[in-house]
């Protein structure tokens, strides 16, 4: 008898050591798919930021102006199917899946990795690129928002905004920056010539030099030492001034503004062309 009862209590062992061997088995199968799962998730998630940013790379260059535009509707389209609740959320993201069938279709630039991104300009018009940005935002965000929930802030929110905000701006500064050089160059061009052929008026509130696409005057602001010029650029508009001060040693300093139409208020502009 107690040889039996040892066969069926060996039986019972032994199956409930495979049984739990099986659901460990299964447990870290478990464990590797959900871990292989949020591999594939994050690969695919950056692969299609790269390709936003360089979307947005383009349309920085094309001009900063584009570029914020662009992103604001990308933050309004999201934060309108966010309040459209989940059902709006799935529909736009099948939607999008059946534009895009594979996360290949979202590609845009379709080149070599050796090739500038800048001679995409040449194949894609501005209204092409902005609606591919915007197509990989809205998959971006709203699968981020599927994904999290309430649990985190949304894909574009106002910490993003305040970055793109930041960089814009810092693009606005550089592009005027490099026309008011490009102004002072036609300038001084223009001075040599004068200095050679004729007189130059440097009376405040002259026009020292008028083209089809830039004026440029001697102006002054009160109690400063520096020398300045005022510079109105059309097309397209804006204002600007150049000023510099020789020290006593030599050296010049030279600054860079934005202005007003009247001259009346400069913002310095602190990022190099």
């Amino acid at each position: 008898m107690w040889e039996y009862l040892g066969i069926a209590a060996a039986f019972v062992l032994g199956w409930t050591i495979r049984n739990w061997a099986a659901k460990a088995e299964r447990g870290a199968a478990a464990l590797a798919l959900s871990d292989k799962a949020r591999d594939l998730d994050e690969a695919e998630s950056r692969y299609l930021q790269t390709h936003q940013r360089e979307v947005a790379n383009l349309l920085l260059t094309i001009g900063p102006e584009p570029m914020e535009k662009a992103y604001r509707k990308a933050r309004r389209r999201q934060d309108d199917a966010i309040a459209g609740g989940p059902a709006r959320i799935e529909a736009e993201l099948t939607a999008l899946s059946h534009k895009y069938p594979f996360f290949r279709d979202f590609e845009k630039i379709g080149t070599r990795h050796f090739v500038p991104y800048s001679d995409a300009l040449d194949h894609w018009p501005e209204d092409d690129l902005v609606d591919r940005y915007l197509d990989i935002s809205q998959w971006l965000a709203l699968s981020f928002r599927k994904k999290h929930g309430n649990n985190l802030p949304p894909f574009f929110d106002d910490e993003d905004q305040k970055v793109m905000e930041r960089i814009v701006q810092q693009e606005k500064d550089r592009k005027l920056r490099r026309r008011i050089e490009a102004a002072m160059e036609l300038h001084r061009l223009f001075s040599t010539t004068v200095d050679r052929y004729g007189q130059e008026q440097f009376k405040h509130g002259a026009v020292s030099l008028e083209t089809g696409e830039v004026s440029i005057r001697r102006g002054a602001t009160p109690n400063s030492p520096e020398i300045e010029y005022w510079i109105c650029f059309r097309e397209p508009e804006d204002y600007g001034v150049y000023s510099f001060f020789v020290h006593d040693d030599g050296r010049i300093s030279r600054s860079y503004y934005q202005s007003n139409a009247d001259f009346t208020h400069k913002v310095y502009l602190t990022a190099r062309g």
